[in-house]
């Protein structure tokens, strides 16, 4: 059946009209909903295509990112967090204390700087963008500066610290972990004499680790205190010499290094120290003090030592330059944090791998002389 002319409301065309090519209602409506649906269909994969590449228009090109001085290429279109979830980013940033040891690991994550500028992780990346990567800095915690009277030491035996008079600190103190490390040191008023720090090395003589540690020392003028070990006397015996001739103390650390030497059999106990003492006769040199291995100062140690009229030292800084994998810097800041008037610090030239003390040992002079310490031997 024909269709009626627009506008007609019959069935049928009037009597002798002339018959034309008409469409049907239903079939265009069809076509029409079609080409919508098309359009519809086409936007919505083009919206798609858009979103699932970070932008239609910016699909082939691409922005140049800098991380630590390295540049490589993303595609335009990411937003910053999907940016930093392609890219090794460098180590989060943490907070230290006041004596540089850790509080809270990776407390500042790395940073994404677009045009300069901190980015929200929902920002897309536009080709011209100047992007960066901002590594986390490793903060200290806020400090309060104050100061303190130390009152004088006294030595006794076992020696822990120098004798030393009253002497005035300036101290940071960490207003988040309460630690305290010192500014500066002075004589309190009316103390006379310096306020002294002796240095001590354990273990020796050790090949090459001993001979870099009195040259050091020797280049700085920093007198110190070796400790040496019998057995290893024996072995080398130039490198003894060689710290006597650089101006050094020397004192006795047993014969064998037995621990724990306070558990021994007291007629061991006096064996070691004998012994220990016979192997630097033939040197000509007479040791100025004991030192028990592990710093193991029991009564009976202390009246061993007494009978060849040695006192026991020991000391107050222990910064464990023993530990397997101990940095340069964690040496010198376990140093100078519990540096005082008055300290002896234990260090060692030999037992093993030295080589992270002899790197620090510069900076420990260095530094305890600025803060207003003088180096001296471990006195008799």
């Amino acid at each position: 059946m024909l269709q009626a002319p627009t506008g007609s409301t019959q069935d049928h065309p009037p009597h002798g009209a002339p018959r034309g090519r008409l469409r049907t209602p239903s079939s265009s409506l069809a076509k029409l909903r079609l080409t919508r649906r098309a359009w519809l269909l086409l936007w919505l994969t083009a919206t798609l295509i858009a979103v699932a590449d970070g932008g239609l228009l910016l699909r082939g090109s691409s922005v140049t990112v800098v991380v630590e001085g390295r540049s490589r290429s993303l595609p335009a279109g990411l937003t910053v967090a999907q940016a930093l979830g392609r890219l090794e980013l460098p180590a989060a940033g943490d907070l230290l204390a006041v004596d540089h040891s850790v509080l809270c690991k990776g407390a500042y994550p790395s940073r994404m700087l677009v045009n300069g500028q901190p980015a929200p992780p929902t920002r897309r990346l536009q080709r011209g963008d100047r992007v960066t990567v901002a590594r986390g800095r490793t903060r200290i915690e806020p400090v309060t500066r104050v100061t303190q009277l130390l009152a004088a030491s006294r030595p006794g035996n076992p020696l822990r610290s120098l004798p030393t008079g009253p002497a005035q600190a300036v101290l940071d103190r960490g207003r988040l972990s309460g630690r305290v490390v010192p500014v500066a040191y002075h004589p309190a008023a009316g103390a006379a004499g310096p306020l002294a720090v002796a240095l001590t090395f354990d273990d020796g003589p050790w090949p090459h680790t001993t001979q870099q540690m009195l040259t050091i020392l020797s280049q700085r003028q920093a007198p110190a205190t070796f400790f040496v070990v019998g057995r290893q006397v024996e072995r080398y015996p130039e490198l003894v010499r060689r710290e006597v001739a650089a101006g050094m103390a020397l004192g006795s650390h047993s014969y064998s290094h037995p621990q724990p030497f306070d558990r021994l059999p007291v007629a061991r106990i006096r064996d070691e120290i004998t012994r220990g003492r016979r192997t630097l006769q033939p040197l000509g040199i007479h040791p100025m003090a004991f030192r028990p291995p592990g710093g193991a100062a029991s009564p009976a140690v202390t009246a061993a030592a007494q009978e060849f009229g040695d006192r026991t030292v020991l000391w107050s800084v222990d910064p464990a330059d023993w530990q397997p994998g101990v940095t340069a810097n964690q040496l010198v800041q376990r140093v100078l944090a519990a540096a005082r008037p008055g300290a002896i610090v234990l260090l060692h030239d030999g037992g093993g791998n030295r080589s992270a003390t002899v790197a620090a040992l510069p900076a420990i002079i260095d530094r305890l002389r600025r803060l207003g310490l003088t180096l001296t031997v471990v006195p008799t």
